[in-house]
């Protein structure tokens, strides 16, 4: 009972030990394939929406994925490492790396999978997917354990219930003779054998009839075996017809679905010569249905290009790694191209050389022109946001000057006036008089009631004129502050409009007081308070005219803001500060203030408050601060109580080094 009851354990024990490492693997496996195709899948459909920047779009789409027990979380990052996207609760561990290579990261109780988005050839961010390993791995763990216990306990039930019968047969040599003897009469078993008792007449009556039982099972057995035989023959046969039968159904089946898929399916040779090509494949590259296709091959199917693309890539990693998905192009007859999705999978013998290859494409040529087309509108709209910005820019450098040409005007319509009044026709008058009593001055002067008048005439025009000359002097110089003024506006705009595109290294307090002095004349004639509150802070890398375009958006919405308001005093405070990586130039204002409601939508296109707004200025704004690597955030406590607008610009990489 030992014996069979170890050895039927240590049968059970391997047979279940095989079984827990193949559930195990296959278990892996699977998670693994799922969770690729889960993070391919919204790779593909977030691409448009993160071109878009629609968080939005993203975010509902994550949410359905993370319905899943075994997904934790879910995470779009853009193309700067920002968080664009998530959902569901991200674990402990280290933060994504928006530059990490696709692939799956085992982290033990949970994987990490992470699929780069792809857009024309351009990583434009990555999508993250945190998924529980150990918790369905424990589930598996636990059900297994309990089958496998079940399975045990009623294996040794069985294994000691036939012990215990086996026993029943040796109590006794004339029991067992008796029994043997009722066995082989009733029951025909001719392997029952009788345990000889010694060398007395029972026990030669013993041998004997072992021998009997002997000889009679052997004949028995070789009947029974040739009787088995054929029935094994019978029932084999009979398995492989059935067998046939249906692999012919499921042919019929696959062949049926095949011949109606409106996809391109075919199958070549190890060489490349086509064997198969579906109505669909036919009718995609312009081949009547029973046009013969033997000389075909595999580049004949697709243009140069992408049959480089297949040959070079697409067969390789299929006979590496079993397929491969990519996107290429059929060629029609005509010579027409149509883009496709293509699928190859590459068929392999038991010895593992590559028997033939099957491949399935689809018609993507709408995708492609909707995505043609989508990337024209964004340029378009690029284009018409930087349009927007600079017309901004100008109208406010063109404001600015006429707010000093207004000052020009009224000192140079002064001096005009003070001139026409001069005085300095009456000095004229008195030289002359002077010059005609040349030869008696002394007694013109004395004598002459004209001439005792002129000294103190001359002594009260002398006084007039310096007063005036003081007072023209003060308005020409006035006139000449104000001249340079518009040159220096007319300076810095041109300096701004030669730097667009280029990124370089500027003190952010500069910036603010460039801005700040286009819009002097401005604030001064509104009657605005300006507040400054510059704190030491590192140059910033960016582009001086996007920046100009940003902050002379939020001054001029400020203006507006506290106009609007009427406020009894007026007041802007722009203020400059650094933390971390980042240097923030804060513009707050005391006036209309944003509703709650609005918060998340005023850097939306499209969107303003203003009855003559366009939507542009904001949301320019906030994307030329992404492009330069910072952000534009905006904060109000309410309607009626002013407003915030903070632009956060990175340093300078060789102020962190």
């Amino acid at each position: 009972m030992f014996v069979t009851c170890a050895a039927s354990l240590v049968a059970l024990f391997a047979v279940a030990g095989g079984l827990y490492v193949f559930q195990i693997r296959n278990f892996r496996q699977t998670l693994e394939r799922e969770l690729r195709t889960f993070a391919q899948m919204m790779a593909d459909s977030g691409a448009p929406a993160l071109a878009l920047n629609d968080p939005t779009a993203v975010r509902e789409s994550l949410a359905h994925l993370t319905v899943k027990p075994e997904i934790m979380n879910a995470t779009v990052l853009g193309k700067d490492g920002a968080r664009f996207a998530s959902s569901g609760s991200e674990p402990a561990g280290a933060s994504p790396d928006a530059g990490a290579p696709a692939g799956i990261v085992d982290r033990g109780d949970s994987w990490m999978v992470v699929q780069p988005i792809v857009r024309k050839g351009e990583r434009i961010g990555t999508f993250f997917l945190n998924a529980d390993y150990a918790g369905p791995r424990g589930e598996l763990q636990r059900v297994y354990l309990g089958v496998t216990a079940a399975v045990l306990c009623g294996s040794l039930a069985i294994v000691v219930l036939l012990t215990l019968r086996l026993q029943a047969f040796i109590t006794g040599p004339i029991r067992l003779l008796a029994e043997a003897s009722e066995a082989v009469a009733s029951k025909h078993d001719y392997s029952v054998r009788v345990q000889s008792a010694g060398r007395d007449e029972l026990g030669q009556l013993t041998t004997a009839f072992n021998v009997m039982l002997g000889r009679i099972q052997g004949q028995d057995a070789a009947l029974q075996t040739a009787r088995s035989e054929a029935q094994k023959k019978v029932v084999a046969f009979d398995r492989e017809i059935k067998a046939r039968q249906r692999a012919q159904t499921a042919q019929a089946r696959l062949t049926a679905i095949i011949e109606a898929t409106p996809d391109f399916v075919g199958s070549a040779d190890s060489i490349g010569r086509v064997l198969y090509l579906n109505p669909a494949a036919r009718r995609m590259i312009g081949l009547e249905d029973d046009a013969d296709i033997s000389s075909l091959t595999v580049s004949d199917l697709h243009p140069g290009w992408a049959a480089r693309i297949v040959s070079t890539e697409g067969i390789p990693a299929a006979i590496h790694d079993g397929s491969w998905v990519g996107e290429t192009a059929v060629r029609h007859r005509d010579g027409q191209e149509i883009h496709v999705s293509h699928v190859l999978i590459a068929h392999k013998s038991a010895t593992g050389g590559l028997e033939h290859l099957s491949t399935i494409m689809r018609d993507v040529s709408d995708r492609k022109e909707a995505e043609a087309r989508l990337a024209d509108m964004n340029k378009q709209l690029l284009d018409a946001s930087r349009q927007a910005g600079m017309a901004e820019v100008a109208t406010g450098v063109l404001h600015n000057v006429g707010n000093v040409l207004n000052s020009v005007n009224i000192s140079a319509a002064t001096v005009i006036e003070k001139l026409r009044g001069s005085k300095i026709e009456g000095l004229a008058k008195a030289v002359a008089l002077l010059s005609a009593h040349e030869a008696d001055l002394a007694g013109f002067l004395t004598t002459d009631p004209q001439g005792q008048r002129l000294p103190g005439y001359l002594r009260k025009l002398s006084g007039f004129l310096i007063e005036e000359n003081a007072s023209a002097r003060g308005e020409l110089d006035h006139l000449g502050k104000n001249v340079e003024h518009i040159k220096q506006i007319v300076a810095m705009q041109q300096t701004y409009a030669r730097a667009t595109g280029f990124l370089e290294d500027v003190p952010p307090e500069k910036l603010v007081d460039d801005v700040l002095q286009l819009n002097t004349a401005s604030f001064a004639r509104h009657g605005i308070n300006i507040a400054r509150d510059f704190q030491p802070a590192p140059p910033v890398r960016v582009d001086k005219h996007k920046v100009l375009q940003i902050l002379i958006n939020l001054l001029r919405n400020a203006k507006h803001a506290v106009e609007d308001a009427g406020q009894p005093d007026p007041r802007i405070h722009i203020s400059v500060d650094h933390a971390g990586d980042r240097v923030r130039i804060a513009v707050t204002d005391n006036g209309v203030g944003i509703a709650a409601q609005h918060l998340t939508s005023v850097f939306r296109h499209g969107f303003t408050t203003k009855k003559n707004g366009h939507g542009f200025g904001l949301h320019s704004g906030a994307n030329a601060a992404k492009e330069m690597g910072g952000a534009l955030i905006a904060e109000s406590p309410g309607p009626g109580l002013g407003a915030t607008f903070t632009l956060e610009l990175p340093v300078a990489v060789s102020t962190l080094n």
